[in-house]
């Protein structure tokens, strides 16, 4: 019977951006070692359906100048890496409220928001959303999984 994961982390588009795109980016062997560690199952791993669009126009538009074809390939990845949700309509009222009361993006609320409602850790590079205090860098979260006598990473609530 396989072990039930550790701890769910929802992984914004600025660290599944690192599963695919290296060069000139941050922390991408602390972002990766969040897939590994989904793939081990200490990890329950999971991304909103808004992830798809900010990573592809991400490397379409930003440093990789990557092709149609290239971002189709990755897209199709991202989807066979773990599971793409969808905001409640009660998660789309906490993010709004974060977004209001953090002066945030709305998408970049609503991770934090599915994040809280699920019990999850958000993994993110984002500088508004760690200053924020609603997430944890990945860096951070590895430090956490490796500990032997951590209890995972603390989740942190939405103020």
């Amino acid at each position: 019977m396989p072990a039930m994961p550790a701890i769910d982390v929802v992984s914004d588009a600025s660290v599944a951006l690192k599963w695919f795109h290296a060069e000139g980016e941050e922390e991408v062997p602390q972002a990766r070692a969040l897939i590994a560690a989904h793939q081990a199952r200490t990890v329950a791993l999971l991304v909103l359906d808004l992830t798809a669009y900010e990573v592809g126009n991400a490397l379409m538009r930003g440093r990789a100048k990557a092709t149609a074809a290239q971002v189709a390939t990755v897209l199709g990845a991202l989807d066979e890496i773990c599971p793409a949700v969808r905001p409640d309509a009660d998660e789309l009222r906490l993010a709004s409220e974060l977004a209001e009361r953090h002066d945030l993006t709305l998408y970049d609320a609503a991770y934090a928001a599915v994040a809280d409602s699920r019990g999850a850790t958000l993994a993110t590079l984002d500088r508004a959303l760690l200053k924020a205090g609603l997430g944890s860098r990945p860096s951070e979260l590895s430090q956490q999984l490796a500990s032997p006598a951590a209890e995972g990473p603390k989740r942190r609530r939405p103020r």
